[in-house]
């Protein structure tokens, strides 16, 4: 990042000390990456044109799903290609389709000025081609809105929703040298924050971040379906403390993500093959057999646990992230190659007069050591964090909190048995039943 620092004076945001610094390494990382695609001329204009002509639907399809919307990709393309009308779905559906790839379009165009930092011109241009002709294009809202779901009340009065926007607009001229990710993050957390406009505003938050990235040389982020949990989350706690570490680490992770797939299209071939497409359709059976397995032993570990605490007075809360892998990061894992964490589930576990213990299950590649043991074949495994008192990072992975199974995995022509390597580096394969004993036992041990 050179001497480009991560500033958020002036801004609602902060990060702690050991936060920033870590997200500093993480944003450099992804710089380089970036840099070493563009100087290497390993991007033909083919790469190029096929990779974000594959993303343009599947980004629009995604954006306004966060909204409701229940348009595939697919039927987003035929919507906004063919002008097809799409039965079953409502037809307000195909307008926000319409004119959120219009106002996609046109971000693109716009993130060709390299040396113009996006302004209030620049958000009420999209807004307004994102909500068409719908009342309030364009225009900063007079009266308050409540964001459903939320605890946080944005500013009511046009007079606070324009000192608000004021700021956010010299903020992003005062720090135009500041690494995309950075304003991209900044600028998408800050206008979801002050919430100006009447209708559209998440939609508009998320097309100004990818305006930053696009500019910049990134390839756009896409927030799927499945993520707008971790999301909603990660924006609510900018909202409400003004700690932008979980949207940070959010947003970083999707625009690694999404510079690994920009970088693998960038080094495969293309073309279709109907042999390895029935392949593909029993990699994809595949996948859903693991989903399966890692969500009943959510569901069976939380209820087992609740049974246990309940003459205690104890509570076992469960957030399950569904579908938390999708194809191509199922693909990598079986391949025998790194993919980014996906989160499976967290179980968080209260005991009055007790400290509660908060657990993070999150799915990896196998290990080394697995994977010799199951004559190197690939594929996903779980892993525990639990959450760092200290803070930073915001999970810890090797903890004497964690289970003494520090990884797990289910191989899909044995579903009888797990296999499962302990904290002492001994694999061994247990039965369902018997993991969930262990995992009760080990989990309310952390507890005490």
């Amino acid at each position: 990042m050179g001497d480009r620092k991560l500033s958020l004076e002036e801004s609602p945001f902060s990060l702690e000390p050991p936060v920033y610094q870590g997200t500093l390494s993480r944003i450099g990382e992804l710089e380089e990456r970036v840099s070493l695609l563009r100087s290497r001329a390993v991007l033909s204009r083919s790469t190029l044109l096929k990779y974000y002509g594959e993303k343009r639907f599947e980004q629009v399809a995604a954006s306004n799903a966060l909204e409701g919307s229940t348009l595939s990709a697919g039927e987003t393309e035929l919507a906004i290609l063919k002008g097809v009308t799409i039965t079953g779905h409502d037809p307000a559906y195909v307008r926000d389709a319409l004119a959120l790839d219009k106002a996609l379009r046109r971000l693109v165009e716009i993130a060709q000025i390299k040396n113009s930092p996006t302004d209030l011109e620049d958000l009420k241009e999209l807004h307004a081609m994102i909500l068409g002709d719908r009342l309030g294009a364009g225009i900063f809202r007079t009266q308050p809105v409540h964001i459903s779901g939320s605890r946080h009340h944005p500013p009511e009065t046009w007079k606070d929703i324009m000192t608000g926007m004021e700021a956010w607009e010299k903020w992003s001229e005062r720090n135009r040298e500041l690494a995309a990710p950075v304003r991209a993050i900044v600028l998408h957390a800050w206008l979801a924050h002050v919430h100006p406009f009447i209708d559209g505003n998440g939609r508009t938050s998320r097309a100004i971040g990818n305006l930053e990235l696009v500019r910049a040389g990134y390839p756009p982020v896409i927030i799927k379906k499945k993520e707008r949990s971790r999301y909603l989350d990660a924006l609510g706690e900018a909202d409400e403390g003004g700690n932008l570490q979980g949207f940070f680490e959010f947003m970083l992770e999707k625009m690694d993500g999404s510079l690994t797939g920009l970088e693998r299209s960038a080094c495969q071939e293309e073309g279709y093959d109907v042999v390895l497409e029935k392949l593909r359709q029993e990699q994809r059976r595949q996948l859903e057999i693991w989903l399966t397995q890692v969500k009943l032993l959510a569901l069976t570990l939380t209820e087992t646990l609740q049974k246990k605490l309940s003459f205690l007075d104890g509570k076992v809360s469960l957030k399950l992230y569904e579908d938390s892998l999708d194809l191509d990061e199922y693909l990598t894992l079986v391949q025998g190659q790194s993919a980014s964490k996906s989160w499976s589930f967290i179980l968080e576990i209260k005991i009055p007069s007790l400290r509660t213990i908060t657990h993070l299950s999150w799915c990896g590649n196998r290990s080394a050591n697995m994977f010799d043991h199951l004559q190197r074949t690939g594929g996903p495994a779980l892993y525990w964090s639990v959450s760092n008192p200290e803070g930073y990072p915001r999970w810890v992975t090797a903890s004497p909190q964690s289970p003494r199974y520090v990884e797990m995995t289910v191989l899909s022509e044995n579903l009888s048995q797990w296999v499962v390597r302990e904290r002492t580096g001994v694999i061994k394969k247990i039965s369902p039943d018997q993991l969930i004993r262990d995992l009760v036992k080990d989990l309310l041990e952390s507890s005490c």
